[in-house]
């Protein structure tokens, strides 16, 4: 990356103290946007959902991020700026210092077209540490980034990729940075969000594209540990890491049947929404 964007003007990388602008700052919000299809699929719902978490914490919102049409072609600018065409991520973060905010927006590139999907599958565990089911910040990703820190640590160094993290009564909620889905039979079933889930923009996406693959969609109030043990399938999703195909969690191994099917559609309905 040559090319970013700096309080709302496009500056070279070399020309910008970023070292002043991440350390100071004593709190920021962020989110990790996917690019491709020649769009930003999810470009307005990602402003919008830090738009919300920055009302909700009463802090300032910049009146940039408010005209999406000149955010979104200063953005479109930055990625042609870097030669970024096929797909990759772009990343919008608010620093905020006594009083004031700042922001940068920033990308990077891959080189596949479509969105990430984990073929090889990925190896996850139950984490130690336990969601709290009745805290209503718990769908923000800002608030859920302690927890997630402390599950990756968990897991450092071993064979697995992922932790499962469940709430107070043992219920399953999500993966780091991901909601999780299990398949039985021909059923997907999703913990709702009163179990203390966190919310990625992908779960509606996948729970439509679920119900176009021919699956009968469940939200659960609560879903027992031992019920993962009797999944047929298991996936995990999210915007920032794509679709990760749970190979196995702890001894259990899963089939991946449908996963492929759903990822084939959402990435026609981001085709779809990058044509927009």
């Amino acid at each position: 990356m040559k090319f970013l964007i700096a309080d709302g003007e496009m500056v070279e990388v070399k020309e910008i103290n970023l070292n002043q602008l991440i350390t100071e700052p004593s709190f920021q919000l962020s989110q990790k946007v996917w690019y491709g299809y020649g769009g930003i699929p999810l470009f307005k719902e990602n402003l919008l959902q830090l738009k919300i978490q920055a009302e909700r914490l009463r802090i300032n919102y910049p009146d940039e991020f408010d005209n999406h049409g000149e955010l979104f072609r200063l953005t479109k600018r930055m990625l042609n700026k870097n030669k970024f065409y096929r797909s990759g991520y772009i990343h919008f973060q608010l620093f905020y210092s006594s009083g004031e905010v700042h922001f940068l927006i920033s990308c990077n590139a891959t080189r596949f077209f479509d969105f990430p999907y984990s073929e090889n599958g990925v190896l996850a565990t139950l984490s130690a540490q336990q969601k709290q089911s009745k805290n209503s910040w718990n769908r923000f990703p800002f608030y859920n980034k302690m927890i997630w820190q402390a599950g990756r640590a968990e897991i450092h160094q071993s064979l697995y990729q992922q932790v499962i993290f469940l709430n107070e009564s043992h219920s399953v909620c999500e993966g780091v940075h991901a909601n999780i889905f299990l398949i039985k039979a021909n059923e997907l079933i999703t913990p709702d969000l009163s179990g203390g889930c966190y919310e990625d923009l992908l779960r509606a996406h996948i729970l439509e594209a679920s119900k176009e693959a021919g699956l009968k969609v469940t939200e659960m109030s609560r879903i027992d540990e031992a019920m993962i043990y009797e999944m047929d399938e298991i996936f995990l999703a999210s915007e920032s890491s794509g679709i990760q195909w749970v190979l196995g969690i702890n001894n259990k191994r899963y089939l991946r049947q449908f996963s492929e099917s759903i990822h084939e559609r959402i990435n026609f309905i981001f085709k779809k929404k990058a044509a927009f």
